[in-house]
């Protein structure tokens, strides 16, 4: 199989990953009911997943820079599918958070590993847009997990959703440990072929704390404040247009769904385009792009909320979801290639554990006690603080390297 269709395979498990983890919101009003669950519970069922999605992401990465990635890949899609299978025979609350527990070990597996898949097959001018590619798997399976939920869970019951979307898993990861090894290749010199890159030392704690310097811990922290605002919303959107906005459950879905697709859809590639272009030019690039893109969503997410306009909230997404391939690109860019899963592994780890995990439960809380108008305000401050720590990232990074116009 060639980068591209390596590529276009890991596009389409991306997006049943996001599937699988988000089609809990379109089922979230039909779970209150069923099992007399509030704000809180809901928020805290997505700070389940997250939790241990991020307390094993470091042991995949680690795990995958020792061993072969499409494999530890391929072992965590068959965990995900089969979780997500048995989230449909709980009977209780706490049934529930153990199947949604398990979903979250098996996509730390796969999105530790994946990016590195791709990065290696693709040079550092193109990774911005190659990583957008494979990363409109967030906005487009977001989106399908939602619709999907809402409009099979009034149909056939919310237990169907996750039977359904989780069955395809089980091909997809076999698929995945077929995908074969691959060594980079340098440019080749003038009148001299290709060669291999060779690592001259296997991966050590050495070269992981070496490497993990401040551009990258600046990245991380942007990914923190990006991921705090995103998580909240994905969560609670379809509960925010039925309760404040007064649509139907399938409406809702299907609102919150549009919003998060065209945005991704849109927003993911000309993110990566402008980035790479600009990194081109200025080694800051892509940090300054995330500055820009995350201040006029923030700004946007505002005048949303206080208009109660579905329009703004998908322009704030639009500026929003910019980040999904430059951000990982910026990961690489300020790490060493022997590290790079567990570079990976190490910011999922703190952009969920200080990120979405608490987000969807502070939500849920400053819900249950001021509303949840009040909640969304919030958010946007969250996703300034990590424009900022972006912005900074590139800075350092051009500076470090003198870049100049």
């Amino acid at each position: 199989m060639g980068r591209y269709g390596v590529l276009g395979l890991l596009l389409i498990i991306n997006i049943f990953n996001y599937i699988d983890r988000n089609a809990l919101a379109g089922v979230s009003p039909l779970l209150k009911t069923a099992f007399q669950l509030n704000d809180a519970t809901i928020g805290l069922l997505g700070s389940a997943f997250l939790l241990t999605y991020t307390l094993v992401a470091v042991p995949f990465g680690i795990w995958s820079d020792l061993w072969k990635p499409q494999k530890v890949a391929a072992i965590g899609i068959l965990i995900w599918s089969l979780a997500c299978v048995l989230t449909s025979t709980s009977t209780s609350e706490t049934q529930l958070f153990i199947w949604r527990s398990l979903v979250g070990v098996g996509e730390a597996a796969y999105v530790a590993t994946a990016g590195t898949i791709i990065s290696k097959r693709f040079d550092s001018g193109q990774r911005s847009k190659m990583l957008g590619v494979f990363n409109l798997g967030l906005p487009l399976g977001a989106a399908l997990g939602v619709v999907l939920g809402g409009m099979i869970g009034e149909r056939l019951g919310w237990g169907a959703v996750f039977v359904i979307v989780g069955v395809p898993g089980f091909l997809l990861a076999v698929m995945a440990w077929l995908i074969r090894d691959y060594t980079p290749m340098q440019n080749p010199v003038a009148g001299f072929p290709p060669t291999e890159v060779k690592d001259k030392e296997g991966f050590d704690w050495l070269k992981l704390k070496g490497t993990l310097k401040l551009p990258y811990l600046l990245v991380v922290l942007g990914y923190i404040g990006i991921s705090y605002c995103f998580g909240a919303v994905i969560n609670f959107l379809p509960l925010y247009l039925t309760r404040i906005m007064h649509f139907s459950l399938g409406k809702a879905a299907t609102k919150s769904g549009i919003i998060i697709v065209l945005a991704g859809l849109l927003g993911a590639p000309i993110g990566g385009w402008i980035a790479d272009r600009w990194y081109v030019r200025y080694r800051g690039g892509r940090g300054f792009t995330l500055l820009l893109a995350c201040l006029v969503s923030a700004i946007l997410m505002w005048l949303g909320i206080g208009l109660q306009s579905t329009l703004l909230f998908g322009l704030a997404a639009f500026f929003m979801l910019w980040h999904v391939g430059v951000a990982a690109a910026m990961v690489f860019d300020t790490t060493q290639r022997l590290v790079w899963n567990s570079a990976t592994a190490i910011a999922m780890l703190f952009m969920h554990l200080l990120g979405d995990v608490p987000s969807s439960a502070i939500t849920g809380l400053i819900s249950d006690q001021y509303g949840l108008v009040m909640a969304f305000n919030f958010l946007p401050v969250a996703m300034l603080i990590g424009g900022i720590a972006f912005g900074l990232s590139g800075y350092l990074q051009a500076k470090s390297e003198g870049s100049t116009y």
